[in-house]
């Protein structure tokens, strides 16, 4: 079937809606992909107006974006400016990132090798079946703008349990992003740990917390942006279930600031079968706030323990007459409760 007798949409494979009323959706263009694959038309990105359905534009990638292993698998836009968004595309088959301008109506291709997949990280058990895969660039998550005025772009390889990030300060610079000198642009955050291969993700703009999807734990976690420390422990574990939640396998937070989890067992679907009597796909919900509550990216203030209200009589007691020997010990003891006091709030305020 050639370009011109495809359908308008042949292979949606994720979607994102703007703050400006628009619907973006990021089309393979490749029909069936488990089976006889066939490319019908070229990866293009749909924008349409979700106030009356309305095709706004369609842009098909350029030859040279579209490698002969290439895949674009999610999408995240940049939305600040209605009229100068910035869309980014992730390649998770020929690592690499498309940054689409709507006010320019052209893209450019990043690469970069924290893009690629981590070759001890491509093994994975769900469920009792093992497979493997080399998936590069997946995860991409949006911040709001910080005080330069642009986002931090958050991303990872599918198949890496390890946490990047590169300003879009750098990814919008068309000149910049396709040279050879950014390379120190791109930071690297920390890992997940054992298992912590994550597919997609979304950043909560209102709180600063990024949710994931960990397939190999059937888990979807989260992790506030604001700490420094990236590690296991300053992750915080949202749902856990082997049965709800079998590869979670899209994320999103809405306006209203709710959680939704889409879990599809794909897997199983891949490498094995599926139950038609048993319950396969799910969409769970919560609210943010009680997605992170009494998490690690919880970001209400926690109330001070008793040592800490009281640091002020701590430090500064009520002066009483004692003897000298007395007098030595007890500013020794008071010393110890200060430096406790200071210790317990520093590791509060982590």
């Amino acid at each position: 079937m050639g370009d011109e007798e495809a359908p308008e949409i042949v292979s949606p494979f994720r979607i994102r809606a703007d703050r400006c009323g628009r619907l973006w959706v990021l089309d393979t263009g490749v029909s069936d992909l488990l089976g006889e694959t066939k490319v019908l038309a070229p990866t293009s990105l749909l924008v349409y107006d979700l106030h009356n359905d309305n095709l706004l534009r369609r842009f098909k990638f350029p030859a040279d974006h579209i490698k002969e292993s290439s895949f674009y698998a999610n999408i995240a836009v940049e939305d600040t400016d209605c009229d100068d968004t910035f869309a980014y595309a992730a390649d998770l088959g020929a690592p690499g990132l498309v940054v689409y301008s709507w006010k320019l109506q052209e893209s450019w291709r990043v690469q970069h090798h924290f893009f690629h997949p981590d070759p001890l990280a491509g093994n994975y058990t769900i469920t009792g079946i093992s497979f493997q895969w080399d998936d590069g660039l997946f995860g991409i998550a949006l911040s709001r703008p910080q005080s330069d005025g642009f986002a931090t772009l958050y991303f990872h390889p599918l198949s890496s349990t390890n946490e990047f990030s590169v300003s879009t300060r750098i990814l919008r610079n068309q000149t910049l992003a396709t040279s050879d000198k950014i390379y120190r642009e791109f930071k690297v955050l920390g890992s997940r740990g054992p298992n912590g291969q994550a597919g997609v993700a979304f950043l909560d703009q209102k709180t600063g917390v990024i949710f994931y999807a960990l397939p190999n734990l059937n888990a979807v976690t989260c992790w506030k942006t604001s700490n420094r420390a990236y590690t296991i422990k300053s992750l915080g574990r949202v749902y856990m279930s082997v049965t709800d939640m079998v590869f979670p396998n899209d994320v999103k937070v809405d306006d209203e600031s709710n959680l939704w989890v889409l879990s599809d067992r794909l897997h199983q679907y891949m490498y094995s079968s599926l139950d038609p009597k048993d319950v396969n796909f799910r969409i769970l919900t919560a609210t943010v706030k009680d997605a992170i509550e009494n998490t690690a990216c919880d970001t209400k203030i926690k109330p001070l323990p008793d040592i800490i209200t009281n640091l002020g009589d701590i430090l500064r007691p009520s002066t009483t007459t004692v003897p000298p020997k007395t007098k030595s010990a007890a500013a020794s003891v008071l010393t110890s409760f200060a430096v406790l006091a200071v210790a317990a709030l520093a590791k509060l305020l982590l």
